[in-house]
């Protein structure tokens, strides 16, 4: 019995022996790594900016060359494997929320590649504009949704997605067809960057909106619709527009003056925009009771550039179009 204790443990001896130079020779001999690591960088980070430095395991030399795809628009340093941002790179979390990239290294004989993931982080653009960009972000919410029919607000802002072609009707002379041209021409120039604007057409057949001139009683049996909103009422104007998932459509407009400003008004409430609270001293377009100084707040004018950007979506809740417009005025600034 005690010769059979001693084997076995000369065997148990002898196992633990080969398993730590087994060990010890597989560190020796490991595969030059590039270790994985997490990296994080805050969206619109400046040109520059540190990510983090690439470190690396099991490379016989120190003297080694760090290298990344061009594509990713990163920068590192051949020596040292700090990645930096490019000066051409723009982090943009609600665009983007992660970058990958590839990094390599050669210690002279080989090259090791590993594959990365940036998490892009959000901030809150908001609180960094200056007070008159959150005003114009806050205006903005309260014509696009409506917010002075406290009844009737929106959920969801909309806008036309195709250029409005305008038919015009009625008692429409050559003076007031010219007054109209011109407020067209001012809509137009804050369009400037859009692809959307306003053109008169020659005929209804290719038209996608109407304006019709005249008594609200001639409007009876043209808009049986409208005129039972507007017999018997103070309107001056009124603007109907088709309206499928946020999407703008087929506006009918109708005014009983030449007054350029009330078919300036009728055209914004048709572009989507409700009646302003900017009235008793800043005398706004959209105020729901217009004398002839009354015309485009340089606000408004900013408002509509935005509401009809290529980039904007339509549907927007107040949410998300505070974070739409604030990263825009951000990276505008």
């Amino acid at each position: 019995m005690k010769k059979m204790f001693v084997l076995v443990a000369a065997i148990m001896l002898l196992s633990c022996s080969t398993d730590s130079d087994e060990i010890k020779q597989e560190i020796e001999n490991g595969l030059p790594q590039i270790n994985i690591q997490t990296l994080s960088i805050d969206e619109h980070a400046a040109a520059g900016s540190s990510v983090g430095t690439i470190t690396t395991s099991n490379f016989k030399t120190a003297d080694l060359t760090f290298s990344i795809n061009g594509e990713s628009g990163l920068e590192i340093d051949e020596a040292l494997g700090e990645i930096t941002l490019g000066n051409t790179l723009i982090l943009d979390y609600e665009v983007e929320q992660s970058l990958p990239f590839t990094v390599s290294v050669f210690d002279g004989n080989s090259i090791v590649t590993q594959a990365f993931e940036l998490s892009i982080n959000d901030i809150n653009e908001f609180d960094l504009l200056s007070a008159a960009q959150r005003e114009t972000i806050v205006y903005f919410q309260y014509l696009t949704l409506w917010q002075a029919s406290t009844n009737n607000s929106l959920e969801n802002s909309s806008r036309w997605n195709q250029p409005m072609k305008l038919y015009l009707e009625g008692q429409i002379t050559a003076e007031f067809k010219a007054d109209i041209e011109v407020v067209l021409a001012e809509y137009n120039v804050i369009f400037a960057n859009s692809a959307f604007s306003i053109s008169l057409v020659n005929t209804l057949a290719e038209s996608n909106a109407h304006l019709f001139y005249g008594e609200a009683a001639d409007i009876e049996g043209l808009w049986d619709d409208m005129f039972e909103i507007i017999d018997g009422q103070a309107y001056a104007g009124y603007a109907i527009t088709a309206n499928n998932s946020a999407i703008l459509s087929d506006a009918r407009m109708w005014v009983s003056s030449t007054q350029p400003i009330l078919f300036k008004h009728e055209i914004g409430h048709a572009l989507g925009f409700g009646h302003s609270n900017k009235c008793d001293t800043e005398k706004s377009f959209l105020c729901s009771t217009l004398g002839n100084d009354h015309d485009f707040l340089v606000m408004e004018e900013e408002i509509i550039s935005y509401a009809y950007d290529n980039d904007m979506a339509a549907g927007l809740s107040a949410d998300e179009i505070k974070i739409f417009l604030a990263n825009k005025m951000f990276l505008e600034n």
